[in-house]
């Protein structure tokens, strides 16, 4: 198959309040808009991408801790640098 031919995997669809959650989840608890840097569960990398990027339009970025095979660290540049931002 050709880049061109492949399906793209279908995105999963989260509730808004699912959304909201994991965005709270991973936020700066004393400034939404900040930037994220948070340890999550190695299964909830599908919604918490989705909602780092509803949330601040800003791309996720999901790194392994070493020795520890069920925790990723994600960080993104948060609300305030993503185009919704003040600086964006």
């Amino acid at each position: 198959m050709t880049a061109m031919t492949e399906r793209p995997e279908p995105t999963p669809t989260y509730r808004p309040e699912q959304l909201a959650a994991a965005f709270d989840r991973v936020m700066n608890s004393r400034d939404w808009k900040a930037p994220i840097l948070a340890m999550i569960p190695t299964g909830e990398r599908p919604l918490v991408e989705r909602a780092v990027i509803w949330f601040t339009d800003t791309a996720p970025v999901f790194s392994p801790i070493p020795g520890d095979a069920h925790r990723l660290l994600v960080s993104a540049p948060g609300y305030r640098i993503g185009s919704g931002g003040t600086a964006g």
